[in-house]
């Protein structure tokens, strides 16, 4: 077991989703879940189209293509609600953690930690404390402004497809609570789910689709509706924290950086993750994001990659440069 694991913490089980395009960079994100989890693993689930192997017996695949609804099934749910986007198989990720518990044996514990495949935690830290309480991250601003801690928006298509979701859903503060990672509880996901299926008289994902914002690329958000859910009506069981990261987002195309090389890059001490993504029609996502402010969307070249520090809650949005240097 590794050194950083404290066994008085509440055990957790993790869940990993990998798409194609970052079946290179799992190993790292795996092994640094596994270093760094302070909280003891006793799964770990790694969710791909193709078997995925490892030398610790606690990670266990599972076949993508079992999981219903498929992306098929999905991507025929966005069409219908008028998405002129090829994002089904975003969307199907999204789905499958927020019903992360469906997927997992009667044995599992009330907490998984969800994580994207592509980032890697750095050093230690914990994701339930002592008290049972899910430590949620806080996330990038809702709002991005260069130097900024928290702006409200102006608009945000995440928040407006929560609120058509879940009846009384509001934010709590102005902070996402998007950082490519987040601690689901089982009471917490149950309540979200009833009062979703008793609102609109459907399965929670078709509502979940139906609701999104169809004309934008990334028009929901899990992390975004869950971490406010918890916060607002489930304040007991949550520890809010902003957790310093430093992430490069690009386009899929060839060349670019890896994950390896986030990670080999100088980065401040207080760094606790960093990430590398590559996103899918990375130009037009971009473009659609409302929450990047005009100013900042002025400053920044189109369809370059850009680097993202987030650092005790205040972002800053800079061209990603080779050689990378993170500070």
């Amino acid at each position: 077991m590794p050194s950083a694991v404290d066994v008085s913490l509440p055990e957790l089980d993790v869940v990993i989703p990998i798409a194609p395009k970052d079946a290179g960079e799992v190993g790292l994100c795996l092994d640094s879940v596994l270093r760094h989890c302070r909280n003891p693993v006793r799964a770990v689930h790694v969710v791909s189209r193709f078997p995925v192997t490892a030398a610790d017996e606690r990670v266990r695949w599972l076949d993508e293509t079992s999981i219903e609804p498929g992306i098929g099934e999905i991507r025929d749910a966005l069409r219908a609600a008028g998405s002129p986007h090829p994002n089904a198989s975003w969307y199907f990720q999204q789905l499958l953690k927020l019903r992360c518990f469906d997927l997992l044996d009667a044995d599992a514990p009330d907490h998984v930690l969800v994580v994207d495949a592509d980032i890697a935690f750095v050093a230690d830290v914990s994701f339930v404390d002592h008290d049972g309480r899910a430590r949620l991250p806080m996330g990038y601003p809702l709002r991005w402004v260069n130097g900024t801690r928290a702006a409200a928006p102006l608009r945000h298509s995440a928040l407006s497809a929560a609120a058509r979701l879940v009846p009384g859903w509001r934010p709590v503060d102005h902070f996402s609570g998007m950082q490519h990672h987040m601690v689901f509880e089982r009471v917490v996901s149950a309540e979200l789910t009833r009062r979703v299926e008793q609102a609109h008289g459907v399965p929670f994902w078709r509502a979940f689709l139906a609701t999104s914002e169809s004309s934008k690329w990334t028009g929901a958000s899990e992390y975004v509706l869950y971490r406010h859910f918890a916060c607002l009506l489930f304040l007991e069981r949550v520890a809010m924290r902003h957790l310093s990261a430093v992430e490069v987002i690009q386009s899929t195309a060839a060349g670019g950086f890896t994950l390896a090389d986030v990670l080999d890059a100088p980065r401040p001490a207080d760094v606790r993750a960093v990430g590398c993504h590559r996103f899918l029609d990375y130009a037009e996502r971009i473009a659609t994001m409302d929450y990047i402010s005009d100013d900042l969307r002025r400053e920044l070249p189109p369809d370059t990659p850009l680097k993202l520090s987030l650092l005790r809650g205040e972002l800053s949005v800079a061209p990603a440069l080779a050689p990378l240097v993170l500070q």
